[in-house]
């Protein structure tokens, strides 16, 4: 007995659907990898706020714009993009506070923020050692530091960093 076309397609759907199926998922996959990696952002700047309350996301965008407008584009991508991150810890919350700790140790050992936006500059110092003694007062009881390096590895557009940090002291009240 032969089979018409529609029983043969049929047929071969039956046996090859999961291989079909798995497939597109796959192609779709690596598809959202390729667009996220050729579409990824990266910061020319990367500023950590540690406090016990988060900013708010204005704020955040506020203190973005206020560093770019002052810094130079150090990747060639063509714009000034700062990045705020922000580590919190004052949850009642020991695991949260733990959390918090662990991804503000990486951004430290990966040399990841060269400006830090703090509201207690001496806690920190005294917590992290990481500091330039040269921290100065910008609103609302925060403070603006810049880390210090003691060994070979130091932060990406180390140069950069160093100008817009003369430029930030300069602008300081």
């Amino acid at each position: 007995m032969e089979l018409t076309k529609k029983q043969r397609r049929q047929n071969w759907w039956h046996y090859h659907k999961w291989h079909v199926l798995i497939g597109v998922a796959v192609v779709l996959i690596g598809a959202d990898w390729g667009w996220n990696i050729l579409t990824r952002v990266t910061p020319d700047y990367q500023i950590a706020y540690v406090g016990s309350v988060p900013l708010s996301e204005g704020d955040g965008a506020s203190w973005e714009t206020q560093l770019a407008a002052f810094g130079t584009d150090c990747n060639g991508d063509g714009k000034v993009v700062v990045q705020l991150k922000q580590y919190l810890s004052s949850y009642e919350d020991a695991m949260y506070n733990a959390a918090a700790n662990v991804r503000l140790l990486a951004d430290l050992d990966g040399r990841e923020s060269y400006f830090f936006l703090l509201e207690d500059p001496e806690k920190f110092q005294a917590d992290y050692e990481v500091l330039e003694e040269d921290w100065f007062p910008v609103a609302d009881g925060l403070y603006l530091a810049r880390r210090a390096f003691w060994e070979d590895r130091t932060a990406e557009h180390m140069e950069e960093c160093g100008v817009l940090w003369a430029r930030l002291l300069e602008e300081a009240p």
